[in-house]
């Protein structure tokens, strides 16, 4: 029996800090916390050192979600490939999802409809509309460099009565999600590295546009500097989330804030936006956003280089959480 379809998907995007020498243990259980707590059904980790990932591997929610991992040979399914990822640093970045992505059924344009018994359009048989379907989803070209994406979100038809491997070809129904997140090199005392970054999201996102793509999430730390970076590159039908559902370009979002994380007191006062989400949605709308692991961890304390002691946080980044909302 088809599963009903998902009226919100709730995303969130973390840069837990690879610092392991500052409370990592304690910070990465305060982060398993928060996920308990907001329950998403995706979750985008950066700065995930080997040990770092082993904490969360030892936490409840943990076995509740599919793992894709920057440092994966391969990521997606047989149908969707996307690419293999570049060579592995010293921490990488993680995808997870909870959500059924196994069940599903693709959908294509009509004439003619496909059903596996049919003897004239087997699975392996000609088709003319059903391989341009699959080959601009299925082997779409490699994922631009620094990119870790798969779909997360399938829904099956629900008109699907007979079994998993019955076919449906609904156009009107493609309302798949794709999910992606990133962690791009930040600021150096020698190099900003804004070519790098800006060429970057725009790879990125005509990625997404030249294959086809409805419905994108894309979210992480892209080290974006307003100051130094200017305007997030933003093609047609894509949206900055915080900017969209917050009023513009005005004040908040802050994740990297050197005002209210006491963490990072006698750092230079900065305000920066670096980890966000950016979506292209058509089968559903931005919902809510806001930010997350603003409050210290109760009895845990660090001292800085200069032997100051200092609060201690899940990270030196507050963490992002998105909904978004079917149109249907």
């Amino acid at each position: 029996m088809a599963s009903a379809a998902r009226t919100t998907i709730k995303f969130l995007t973390y840069n837990v800090w690879s610092r392991e020498h500052v409370a990592v243990y304690r910070r990465i259980r305060a982060i398993s916390e928060l996920i308990e707590q907001h329950d998403p059904d995706v979750i985008f980790l950066q700065e995930v050192t080997e040990y770092i990932h082993t904490l969360f591997q030892e936490a409840p929610w943990w076995a509740h979600y599919k793992t894709f991992s920057s440092n994966d040979k391969k990521q997606g399914d047989s149908w969707f490939y996307t690419s293999k990822v570049p060579q592995q640093t010293e921490y990488a970045c993680l995808l997870l999802s909870k959500l059924a992505v196994e069940e599903v059924v693709y959908h294509a344009p009509p004439s003619p409809p496909y059903h596996p018994r049919s003897p004239q359009l087997s699975p392996r048989s000609p088709s003319p509309v059903r391989d341009a379907f699959h080959t601009r989803l299925a082997v779409a070209g490699p994922l631009p460099p620094d990119l870790l994406s798969n779909w997360v979100y399938r829904p099956r038809c629900p008109e699907e009565k007979e079994s998993r491997n019955h076919y449906f070809w609904e156009p009107a129904t493609w309302r798949q999600v794709r999910a992606a997140t990133c962690c791009l090199p930040g600021q150096t005392p020698s190099d900003v590295r804004s070519m790098h970054r800006r060429g970057r999201a725009g790879l990125f996102l005509e990625h997404f546009d030249v294959n086809g793509c409805r419905n994108v999430v894309l979210g992480g730390d892209l080290s974006w500097d307003d100051d130094v970076d200017g305007p997030l590159p933003l093609g047609n039908g894509w949206v900055d989330a915080w900017s969209e559902l917050q009023g513009g370009e005005g004040p908040g979002g802050w994740t990297y804030d050197a005002v209210a994380n006491p963490m990072l007191r006698g750092c230079k006062p900065e305000r920066k936006r670096p980890d966000r989400f950016v979506c292209k949605l058509m089968d559903f709308r931005l919902e809510s956003i806001e930010v997350v692991g603003v409050e210290p961890i109760s009895d845990v304390t660090h001292c800085d280089d200069d032997g100051n002691e200092l609060p201690v946080l899940p990270s030196h980044h507050f963490g992002l959480l998105l909904t978004i909302t079917s149109l249907e």
